[in-house]
């Protein structure tokens, strides 16, 4: 799970949505940092080192897999035996959802959708998220839930991006407003219309 990192709201979708209290969840993050992409155990080892009193780490590890998130065919070790983290195996439903909410859909739209266009000579930027959210991963996580965070849908949008791109000028108009309106759905009408090779804009996408 190298650089993948979740913003508070996925954190809290997640959280909800595998009914994870905050140590499930933090103990998850640490084993990502152990296990082999990262490799950086200090952080799991110093977090054992300060935990107080209450479930045993071997509990949250036997919950997580309750839970599904780690495999069943995991062997969990028993207190006092040798625990390595790289050896964690997790459910392959959970990364791929993991995956989606870190803003790796929301990262391949960003970096498709124009990112400059010329009216009359000057270049305006329409790739600048900071017009409505207050960073890359709260826009990422927009496009996300926006779509449900579906593949398929996914695919579907980029595929009408690379298709309005080609054949519209349609695309003029900042990538958030683009997200907050749906504008994908727009542009499906006017692929289905065969509307290509028209000078395009809002107004009179809008009377069509």
């Amino acid at each position: 799970m190298k650089n993948l990192k979740l913003s508070l709201d996925a954190q809290l979708e997640m959280m909800e949505h595998y009914k994870l209290n905050p140590e499930e969840y933090l103990t998850i993050e640490l084993l990502f940092l152990s296990g082999i992409e990262e490799r950086h155990r200090e952080y799991l080892l110093k977090y054992l080192a300060i935990r107080q009193n209450g479930t045993s780490f071997r509990d949250v590890l036997i919950e997580l897999q309750n839970k599904g998130i780690i495999l069943k065919s995991y062997k969990i070790p028993e207190v006092g035996k040798p625990f390595d983290p790289e050896s964690i195996e997790f459910n392959k439903n959970f990364l791929n959802r993991y995956r989606k909410y870190s803003g790796v859909l929301g990262k391949e739209l960003y970096e498709e959708y124009p990112h400059f266009i010329k009216i009359d000579g000057i270049a305006f930027d329409i790739a600048n998220f900071a017009k409505k959210f207050n960073s890359e991963h709260d826009f990422y996580f927009a496009y996300g839930k926006a779509i449900g965070w579906d593949e398929n849908v996914h695919r579907e949008v980029i595929d009408l991006v690379k298709w309005a791109k080609k054949n519209t000028t349609y695309l003029k108009f900042n990538i958030c407003d683009f997200v907050i309106s749906r504008a994908w759905r727009r542009i499906k009408e006017l692929k289905d219309k065969g509307l290509s090779g028209v000078d395009l804009r809002f107004d009179n996408v809008e009377s069509i």
